[in-house]
């Protein structure tokens, strides 16, 4: 077969492919699994499995906020409210609500006769005695009251493990019931309220990112090529490949999450660098009037072999990302893997059919004029050479700079912290931070490890108190829900006490609410948090979000008191719950990064010394590639980014993609010597050579990232920002260092 009709086949197989894959992407769908990110790498998760499936699942659940400017003690605003929480008791999916209109002077109804409402409505002469005894119990401030009187919190429990549509049609619901009412300001937040922000923030990003970079990219291709032609064609190819990579994930029934989001502007940045490289390459070529036939061989030779490299190092670096136990992380890794390889396999095949049926003399006179480009790069090069000892001085300062930085990076995790703060659900739960105890989730697993006795026998219900005083003194907690918080309310309702948080009975006393729990166990509210058979407990509380660093140390000094303070032999608490997974994974996914940007390191030093069988060659090798990542991350100490998911990615995946100009330096440099040339003259040569596709990448590259930059979700800004950071200093190392390594080793060689 001709190659002509050999390209014809393959441009139509290329086509037919490409509306396949059209097609299918139609089905692929947005998702949000926030139990996605829970670590897997002990038994954490199972602990918190077993714990919710006894009780039941503590982030399923609304608060919202309602301001009343004036006070909330007035009756207007009370009737309304309380016809709100009338209104939301009706709506599909909500199991119960909680609301200061429907509150008892006893919060477990079934158990003790009901006397008192905590509010009298029509009775505004009550209302100054209401008051006086809410602000007298300490359990409803910060729960359902804030201390200023100006707001009042409702807590709704919705059904647990609803699907997207039916999380999607309770958040409408919720916010309709809002409309029926005039309140001053209303803060509502909550699982099903976070996970539709962030699939409509996903949805709106992804179209962004994709636009901004192919705006960023058209720009730089056509101050490159000046022509549509050199703007038309590498789009094409990289778009196709965009296309192809989104067609197999919807085949395999892949959803784009939060991080495969970034997946296309990824593909797009990193496989128009093959596609630059090849196309620079092929019309220079043409402009020295090298025979077309000629020309795809000797690019295979010295540009194909260098970019097959660097497909491996970049795609190295985002399978390294397999190290990490959370789902969407390694998907990731995977299909941006997939989607780079598809570019590099369509540069080599769809390209150069391409370039044999059109070939513009435009383009061919545009790079037969690069006189003003070498001029400025043999002058960058004698520089290097006269003042390769500032150059190593000024790395060494760099370095030393940057570890001081390092020792400053902390690790820290607050939740809803990856959206900006102009997002409406970031502003309230900040208010609730702010007014309230909180809306961050602190769970504890109760269990008895003594076969002889339950959670109702007095000592253990003793213990359990203290722990309950000890959480609302460390962590200021609110919405406690615990057995001994059961315990003091039936003690208030037998002494008929209105106010107060009640106090914890005697054992005497005890024996009669001992009965009633007895009696009353299957009752749906004490199975919440005592299992029947007395065997397994919780505490539940609503804290503020202060980070992760802080939140750890409240927990360390919570286990450092039950171990001073709770009978071993009989007691066994730990803590669980869906924020302190997200913590741990948080922790997880750093040291499951280090660990991949270790294989990264390692797996390229081996295919250095494989290439050159020169343990200094891969010092060369890995020097200008780490001295980089070093730097960003003294940045990032000095900056105070703290290191978390997001941002401990960063490290793995620039380094693989930084490592693609060392290659295309050393392989050009390395078939320059091999043609017999000087050392000086094959380093003037390679810097003619390498010098504007290693510029041309790397603005492409930073244009893409830049697009990261406009994202509402924190994570990706610093993931767009720190890799922009590293590219330049990346290519800095390439262009200053790199020569000063390579002259030493290969000058003493010679």
């Amino acid at each position: 077969m001709s190659s002509k009709n050999l390209y014809y086949v393959l441009i139509t197989l290329i086509i037919g492919f490409t509306f396949f894959c059209i097609i299918k992407i139609k089905d692929l769908k947005f998702n949000y699994d926030f139990e996605a990110f829970f670590p897997n790498e002990d038994n954490e998760l199972e602990i918190y499995e077993n714990h919710r499936n006894r009780f039941e699942w503590d982030n399923e659940f609304v608060l919202i906020g309602i301001e009343n400017k004036s006070g909330i003690f007035e009756k207007k605003f009370l009737n309304q409210l309380d016809s709100l929480t009338k209104v939301l008791q009706e709506i599909t999916y909500i199991t119960r609500v909680i609301s200061p209109t429907n509150l008892k002077s006893i919060s477990l109804g079934g158990i003790i006769p009901i006397q008192n409402r905590l509010l009298h409505l029509e009775d505004t002469s009550l209302y100054k005695s209401d008051s006086i005894n809410i602000y007298k119990t300490p359990n409803l401030i910060g729960s359902f009251f804030p201390k200023d009187g100006k707001s009042i919190s409702i807590f709704i429990k919705t059904d647990e493990g609803l699907s997207k549509a039916k999380s999607d049609s309770l958040s409408q619901n919720i916010s309709s019931a809002f409309q029926k009412f005039k309140f001053d300001e209303v803060h509502f937040v909550g699982r099903i309220v976070a996970q539709d922000v962030y699939l409509k923030k996903l949805e709106k990003e992804f179209i962004y990112f994709l636009a901004i970079s192919f705006v960023l990219v058209i720009i730089f291709l056509w101050f490159s090529f000046k022509s549509i032609y050199g703007i038309i064609v590498p789009i094409s190819i990289v778009v196709i490949s965009i296309i192809w990579t989104l067609g197999i994930m919807s085949m395999m029934n892949q959803a784009l999450d939060i991080m495969t989001c970034m997946l296309p502007t990824m593909i797009f940045i990193a496989g128009m660098s093959d596609v630059v490289h090849f196309f620079s390459k092929y019309f220079e070529e043409l402009s020295k009037g090298t025979d077309k036939q000629l020309i795809y061989p000797m690019i295979l030779k010295e540009v194909g072999f260098p970019t097959f490299l660097t497909l491996i190092t970049t795609v190295v670096g985002f399978l390294s990302l397999l190290f990490s136990s959370i789902t969407p992380i390694r998907d990731f890794g995977i299909y941006t893997s997939i989607g780079i390889t598809i570019a590099f396999c369509l540069s080599y095949t769809l390209l150069p059919a391409i370039l044999y049926f059109i070939t513009p003399n435009k383009m061919i006179s545009i790079h037969g004029n690069q006189n003003k480009t070498y001029s400025t790069m043999r002058v960058i090069l004698f520089w290097i050479f006269r003042n390769q000892k500032t150059i190593i001085v000024t790395t060494c300062v760099l370095i030393i700079f940057s570890i001081v930085g390092i020792y400053k990076i902390r690790i820290n995790n607050i939740l809803l912290e990856d959206l900006s703060d102009g997002v409406k659900i970031k502003q309230d739960f900040m208010f609730f931070d702010k007014h309230y105890s909180g809306v961050r989730p602190l769970e504890l697993a109760i269990s008895i490890k003594n076969q002889h006795k339950t959670i109702w026998d007095y000592d253990i219900m003793q213990q359990l108190n203290k722990v309950d005083s000890f959480i609302k003194k460390e962590y200021h907690a609110g919405f406690l829900y615990s057995p001994a918080m059961v315990v003091k309310n039936i003690e208030k309702a037998l002494n008929n006490e209105i106010s107060g948080e009640g106090r914890f009975p005697d054992e005497k006393d005890y024996t009669e609410i001992k009965q009633q729990l007895l009696n009353n166990k299957k009752n749906k509210d004490i199975t919440k948090i005592i299992s029947t058979d007395g065997k397994f407990a919780r505490i539940s509380a609503k804290i503020n979000d202060v980070g992760s660093i802080i939140i750890n140390q409240h927990n360390e000094h919570l286990l450092n008191y039950l171990n001073t303070h709770i009978e071993s032999k009989d007691l066994e608490i730990k803590i669980t719950g869906a924020a302190h997974l997200v913590d741990r994974n948080n922790e997880y996914m750093v040291s499951n990064m280090i660990q991949g940007f270790l294989f990264s390191i390692s797996l390229i030093a081996l295919l250095t010394y494989f290439l050159h069988r020169s343990w200094r060659m891969v010092l060369v090798f890995i020097v200008p590639n780490f001295i980089p990542l070093l730097i960003i991350a003294g940045i990032m100490g000095f900056a105070n980014i703290e290191l978390k998911a997001a941002t401990s990615l960063v490290f793995s995946i620039a380094f693989g993609v930084a490592t693609d100009d060392t290659i295309h330096f050393i392989s050009r440099l390395k078939i320059e010597l091999g043609y017999g040339k000087s050392l000086i003259y094959a380093f003037k040569r390679t810097y003619f050579e390498t010098g504007k596709p290693i510029l041309l990448t790397t603005f492409i590259l930073m244009g893409g990232f830049l697009s990261l930059m406009i994202s509402d979700f924190q994570s990706t800004f610093y993931f767009g920002f720190l890799i922009c950071m590293t590219i330049p200093i990346a290519v800095i190392a390439d262009l200053f260092l790199l020569p000063v390594l390579l002259f030493w080793i290969l000058g003493k060689k010679k």
